[in-house]
Protein backbone atom coordinates (compact mmCIF):
# COMPACT_ATOMS: atom_id res chain seq x y z
CA UNK A 1 0.00 0.00 0.00
CA UNK A 2 1.26 3.49 -0.80
CA UNK A 3 1.12 6.46 1.55
CA UNK A 4 -2.20 7.81 0.28
CA UNK A 5 -3.88 4.40 0.62
CA UNK A 6 -2.60 3.96 4.17
CA UNK A 7 -3.76 7.41 5.23
CA UNK A 8 -7.06 6.94 3.42
CA UNK A 9 -7.69 3.80 5.45
CA UNK A 10 -6.97 5.50 8.77
CA UNK A 11 -9.01 8.61 7.99
CA UNK A 12 -12.21 6.56 8.25
CA UNK A 13 -11.13 3.84 10.69
CA UNK A 14 -12.32 3.90 14.30
CA UNK A 15 -10.13 2.14 16.88
CA UNK A 16 -12.71 1.46 19.65
CA UNK A 17 -9.95 2.02 22.21
CA UNK A 18 -12.22 2.85 25.14
CA UNK A 19 -14.28 -0.29 24.67
CA UNK A 20 -11.54 -2.73 23.68
CA UNK A 21 -8.59 -1.52 25.77
CA UNK A 22 -9.38 0.91 28.56
CA UNK A 23 -12.54 -0.93 29.63
CA UNK A 24 -11.70 -4.38 28.29
CA UNK A 25 -13.56 -7.22 30.02
CA UNK A 26 -10.25 -9.14 29.98
CA UNK A 27 -8.10 -8.25 33.03
CA UNK A 28 -4.76 -8.81 31.29
CA UNK A 29 -5.64 -6.59 28.35
CA UNK A 30 -7.15 -3.90 30.53
CA UNK A 31 -4.12 -3.82 32.81
CA UNK A 32 -1.60 -3.78 29.94
CA UNK A 33 -3.07 -0.69 28.32
CA UNK A 34 -3.80 1.19 31.52
CA UNK A 35 -0.23 0.62 32.69
CA UNK A 36 1.04 2.09 29.43
CA UNK A 37 -1.08 5.22 29.85
CA UNK A 38 -0.05 5.61 33.49
CA UNK A 39 3.64 5.22 32.65
CA UNK A 40 3.50 8.04 30.12
CA UNK A 41 1.33 10.36 32.21
CA UNK A 42 3.55 10.18 35.31
CA UNK A 43 6.22 12.31 33.62
CA UNK A 44 3.86 15.24 32.96
CA UNK A 45 3.47 18.08 35.46
CA UNK A 46 0.40 20.32 36.04
CA UNK A 47 0.24 23.34 33.75
CA UNK A 48 2.50 21.91 31.07
CA UNK A 49 1.40 22.01 27.43
CA UNK A 50 1.24 18.60 25.78
CA UNK A 51 0.51 17.45 22.24
CA UNK A 52 -1.01 13.97 22.06
CA UNK A 53 0.06 13.15 18.50
CA UNK A 54 -2.23 10.35 17.36
CA UNK A 55 -4.72 10.53 20.21
CA UNK A 56 -7.09 7.75 19.14
CA UNK A 57 -10.24 8.04 21.23
CA UNK A 58 -8.62 10.40 23.71
CA UNK A 59 -7.77 8.01 26.52
CA UNK A 60 -4.18 9.16 27.01
CA UNK A 61 -5.33 12.78 26.68
CA UNK A 62 -7.70 12.13 29.58
CA UNK A 63 -4.86 10.77 31.72
CA UNK A 64 -2.78 13.84 30.89
CA UNK A 65 -5.61 16.29 31.57
CA UNK A 66 -6.31 14.60 34.89
CA UNK A 67 -2.73 15.45 35.87
CA UNK A 68 -3.45 19.11 35.13
CA UNK A 69 -1.82 19.37 31.71
CA UNK A 70 -3.15 21.56 28.91
CA UNK A 71 -3.56 19.08 26.08
CA UNK A 72 -3.94 19.33 22.32
CA UNK A 73 -5.13 16.01 20.89
CA UNK A 74 -4.81 15.29 17.17
CA UNK A 75 -5.67 12.23 15.10
CA UNK A 76 -6.04 11.51 11.39
CA UNK A 77 -9.22 9.48 11.94
CA UNK A 78 -12.50 11.37 11.82
CA UNK A 79 -14.32 8.68 13.89
CA UNK A 80 -11.54 8.76 16.50
CA UNK A 81 -11.72 12.55 16.77
CA UNK A 82 -15.49 12.48 17.20
CA UNK A 83 -15.30 9.70 19.78
CA UNK A 84 -12.43 11.41 21.62
CA UNK A 85 -14.38 14.63 21.95
CA UNK A 86 -17.41 12.75 23.33
CA UNK A 87 -15.26 10.67 25.71
CA UNK A 88 -13.40 13.69 27.08
CA UNK A 89 -16.60 15.63 27.54
CA UNK A 90 -18.06 12.69 29.47
CA UNK A 91 -14.95 12.61 31.66
CA UNK A 92 -15.28 16.33 32.37
CA UNK A 93 -11.90 17.42 31.00
CA UNK A 94 -12.83 18.87 27.60
CA UNK A 95 -12.10 22.35 28.94
CA UNK A 96 -8.43 21.29 29.21
CA UNK A 97 -8.20 19.41 25.91
CA UNK A 98 -8.44 20.71 22.35
CA UNK A 99 -9.33 17.92 19.90
CA UNK A 100 -8.69 18.20 16.19
CA UNK A 101 -8.18 16.12 13.06
CA UNK A 102 -4.73 16.13 11.48
CA UNK A 103 -1.83 14.15 10.06
CA UNK A 104 1.01 13.10 12.39
CA UNK A 105 3.45 13.35 9.48
CA UNK A 106 2.47 17.01 8.90
CA UNK A 107 1.53 18.51 12.26
CA UNK A 108 -0.29 21.85 11.89
CA UNK A 109 1.72 23.65 14.58
CA UNK A 110 4.69 25.97 14.68
CA UNK A 111 8.16 24.98 15.81
CA UNK A 112 8.57 24.40 19.56
CA UNK A 113 4.86 24.84 20.31
CA UNK A 114 4.62 22.39 23.25
CA UNK A 115 6.45 21.51 26.44
CA UNK A 116 5.94 17.84 25.60
CA UNK A 117 4.85 15.76 22.64
CA UNK A 118 3.60 12.26 23.44
CA UNK A 119 3.17 9.61 20.77
CA UNK A 120 1.71 6.34 22.00
CA UNK A 121 1.67 3.51 19.45
CA UNK A 122 1.40 5.82 16.47
CA UNK A 123 4.74 5.96 14.65
CA UNK A 124 4.58 2.28 13.72
CA UNK A 125 1.40 2.99 11.73
CA UNK A 126 2.81 5.82 9.64
CA UNK A 127 3.94 5.42 6.04
CA UNK A 128 7.13 7.31 7.00
CA UNK A 129 8.33 6.63 10.56
CA UNK A 130 11.21 9.11 10.30
CA UNK A 131 8.96 11.91 9.06
CA UNK A 132 6.60 11.39 12.00
CA UNK A 133 9.53 11.45 14.43
CA UNK A 134 10.91 14.60 12.78
CA UNK A 135 7.57 16.33 13.30
CA UNK A 136 7.57 15.38 16.98
CA UNK A 137 11.05 16.87 17.30
CA UNK A 138 10.05 20.03 15.45
CA UNK A 139 6.99 20.95 17.51
CA UNK A 140 8.31 20.12 20.98
CA UNK A 141 10.35 22.68 22.87
CA UNK A 142 12.60 20.01 24.35
CA UNK A 143 10.92 16.81 25.51
CA UNK A 144 8.91 13.95 24.07
CA UNK A 145 7.67 10.49 25.02
CA UNK A 146 7.40 7.77 22.41
CA UNK A 147 5.77 4.39 23.00
CA UNK A 148 6.09 1.62 20.41
CA UNK A 149 5.27 -2.08 20.20
CA UNK A 150 8.39 -4.13 20.88
CA UNK A 151 8.65 -7.86 20.48
CA UNK A 152 10.88 -9.39 23.19
CA UNK A 153 7.94 -10.41 25.36
CA UNK A 154 5.84 -13.56 25.60
CA UNK A 155 2.55 -11.68 25.24
CA UNK A 156 3.93 -9.92 22.18
CA UNK A 157 5.09 -13.24 20.76
CA UNK A 158 1.59 -14.61 21.17
CA UNK A 159 0.17 -11.68 19.21
CA UNK A 160 2.73 -12.19 16.45
CA UNK A 161 1.88 -15.87 16.39
CA UNK A 162 -1.81 -15.14 15.83
CA UNK A 163 -3.44 -15.53 19.26
CA UNK A 164 -4.69 -12.87 21.68
CA UNK A 165 -2.48 -12.79 24.78
CA UNK A 166 -5.35 -11.86 27.09
CA UNK A 167 -7.56 -14.95 26.73
CA UNK A 168 -7.40 -18.69 26.38
CA UNK A 169 -7.94 -20.11 22.91
CA UNK A 170 -7.20 -23.18 20.82
CA UNK A 171 -4.66 -21.21 18.82
CA UNK A 172 -2.49 -20.23 21.78
CA UNK A 173 -0.52 -23.49 21.95
CA UNK A 174 0.86 -22.96 18.46
CA UNK A 175 0.84 -19.17 18.49
CA UNK A 176 3.44 -18.68 21.19
CA UNK A 177 6.15 -20.89 19.63
CA UNK A 178 5.40 -19.53 16.14
CA UNK A 179 5.65 -15.97 17.41
CA UNK A 180 9.00 -16.73 19.02
CA UNK A 181 10.21 -18.28 15.75
CA UNK A 182 9.17 -15.14 13.86
CA UNK A 183 11.09 -12.99 16.33
CA UNK A 184 14.20 -15.12 15.86
CA UNK A 185 13.87 -15.20 12.07
CA UNK A 186 13.79 -11.41 11.88
CA UNK A 187 16.89 -10.80 13.98
CA UNK A 188 19.06 -8.26 12.21
CA UNK A 189 16.04 -6.53 10.69
CA UNK A 190 13.79 -3.73 11.91
CA UNK A 191 11.37 -6.06 13.67
CA UNK A 192 8.35 -8.23 12.88
CA UNK A 193 5.61 -6.88 10.64
CA UNK A 194 2.12 -7.75 11.89
CA UNK A 195 -0.27 -5.65 9.83
CA UNK A 196 -3.25 -3.99 11.45
CA UNK A 197 -7.01 -4.42 11.64
CA UNK A 198 -6.81 -7.57 9.55
CA UNK A 199 -4.95 -5.80 6.73
CA UNK A 200 -1.51 -7.35 6.34
CA UNK A 201 -0.20 -4.57 4.11
CA UNK A 202 -0.69 -1.84 6.70
CA UNK A 203 2.60 -0.95 8.42
CA UNK A 204 2.71 -2.17 12.01
CA UNK A 205 6.17 -3.37 12.97
CA UNK A 206 6.96 -4.77 16.40
CA UNK A 207 10.51 -3.48 16.70
CA UNK A 208 13.39 -4.85 18.69
CA UNK A 209 14.16 -2.50 21.60
CA UNK A 210 17.70 -1.91 20.30
CA UNK A 211 16.26 -0.87 16.94
CA UNK A 212 13.77 1.46 18.63
CA UNK A 213 16.55 3.20 20.55
CA UNK A 214 18.70 3.50 17.44
CA UNK A 215 15.87 5.04 15.39
CA UNK A 216 15.04 7.55 18.13
CA UNK A 217 18.68 8.62 18.45
CA UNK A 218 19.00 8.91 14.69
CA UNK A 219 16.00 11.24 14.77
CA UNK A 220 17.84 13.75 16.93
CA UNK A 221 16.85 12.71 20.44
CA UNK A 222 18.76 11.72 23.54
CA UNK A 223 17.08 8.93 25.49
CA UNK A 224 16.72 9.99 29.11
CA UNK A 225 14.74 6.96 30.25
CA UNK A 226 13.79 3.71 28.55
CA UNK A 227 11.47 1.19 30.10
CA UNK A 228 9.04 -1.59 29.37
CA UNK A 229 5.41 -0.59 29.13
CA UNK A 230 4.60 -3.72 31.13
CA UNK A 231 6.27 -7.10 31.67
CA UNK A 232 3.09 -8.84 30.56
CA UNK A 233 2.68 -12.62 30.72
CA UNK A 234 0.06 -14.19 28.46
CA UNK A 235 -3.21 -16.10 28.81
CA UNK A 236 -3.72 -16.67 32.53
CA UNK A 237 -5.16 -14.06 34.90
CA UNK A 238 -3.33 -15.61 37.85
CA UNK A 239 -0.13 -14.18 36.32
CA UNK A 240 -1.34 -10.64 37.03
CA UNK A 241 0.07 -10.31 40.59
CA UNK A 242 3.47 -11.43 39.27
CA UNK A 243 3.23 -8.98 36.36
CA UNK A 244 2.47 -6.13 38.78
CA UNK A 245 5.47 -7.12 40.89
CA UNK A 246 7.76 -7.21 37.85
CA UNK A 247 6.43 -3.86 36.68
CA UNK A 248 7.85 -2.20 39.78
CA UNK A 249 11.26 -2.79 38.21
CA UNK A 250 10.39 -2.48 34.53
CA UNK A 251 12.73 0.50 34.12
CA UNK A 252 15.80 -1.46 35.23
CA UNK A 253 18.25 -2.66 32.55
CA UNK A 254 17.59 -6.31 33.38
CA UNK A 255 13.89 -5.98 32.47
CA UNK A 256 13.40 -2.89 30.33
CA UNK A 257 13.89 -4.65 26.98
CA UNK A 258 11.35 -7.37 27.71
CA UNK A 259 8.13 -5.42 27.79
CA UNK A 260 4.88 -5.72 25.94
CA UNK A 261 5.85 -2.48 24.24
CA UNK A 262 8.52 0.03 25.24
CA UNK A 263 8.39 3.66 26.34
CA UNK A 264 11.18 6.20 25.81
CA UNK A 265 11.46 9.60 27.48
CA UNK A 266 13.40 11.86 25.11
CA UNK A 267 15.13 15.21 24.93
CA UNK A 268 15.99 17.07 21.74
CA UNK A 269 19.62 17.26 20.84
CA UNK A 270 20.90 20.36 19.11
CA UNK A 271 21.37 18.66 15.76
CA UNK A 272 19.57 15.58 14.40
Amino acid sequence: MDSSQIKGFYETYGDRIVEKRLNSPYPLRRYAHRMGYETIAKFIQPGETVLDAGCGEGVLSWYLAERGANVTAIDISKPNVENARAFLEKKGVLDRVTVMQGDAEHLPFGDESFDWVVSSHVLEHLPDFDQGLAEIRRVTKKRAIVALPTCLNLAGASQLGGADFWRLSKRMLLALPWGLVRILLNLGREGVQEGYAGVGELPHIWRYPTVMRRRLKKGGFAIKRFEAATIMLPYFNFFLPLVKLLDRAKHLPVLRDFGYGSIAVLEKEKTP
